[in-house]
């Protein structure tokens, strides 16, 4: 007879959008797609990119909070060798934690340059993380919608 364990098994959505989806942008109608910066909707393919993450890399900016207005971080300077990225990632497994703690799911997972991947030197680029919840999602559209004031 098999066992099967459906507390572990994705939904039929989790399944379908799973991956990483890498940064691009169109210059003089090209299509330029970053070898390194991108999005996922999981841990596990998060920690991939930044691990596949040049060691050129000028810095990471880690999202260390949970807050949704101007969360706490923690800058790593470059080079990114092994060690660094072995601190990015517990940094970033200790939020993800502390996002559950709360109640909350990460669903969108980025690692991002400051300056875009049509950058002349992406690779010597500072980048950041951060992570969007259904929370952080709210906050975002109460902000643009003018629901605490204005923005000027």
């Amino acid at each position: 007879m098999v066992n099967l364990n459906y507390h572990n098994m994705k939904n039929f959505d989790e399944f379908i959008n799973e991956g990483t989806k890498m940064s691009s942008t169109h210059v003089n109608g090209k299509k330029v797609v970053s070898s390194w910066s991108g999005s996922t909707d999981n841990l596990k393919d998060f920690i991939k990119l930044i691990e596949d993450a040049p060691e050129t890399l000028d810095s990471i900016k880690v999202q260390t909070g949970t807050s949704s207005f101007n969360p706490s971080s923690e800058k790593i300077n470059g080079p990114l060798n092994s060690a660094k990225k072995k601190k990015i990632i517990k940094l970033v497994k200790d939020v993800d934690k502390e996002f559950k703690k709360d109640g909350e799911k990460i669903h969108t997972y980025e690692l991002k340059s400051y300056y875009g991947a049509s950058s002349r030197k992406h690779d010597t680029d500072p980048a950041y993380t951060m992570y969007r919840t259904k929370r952080s999602d709210k906050f975002g559209k109460d902000m643009s919608s003018g629901k605490y004031g204005s923005l000027d």
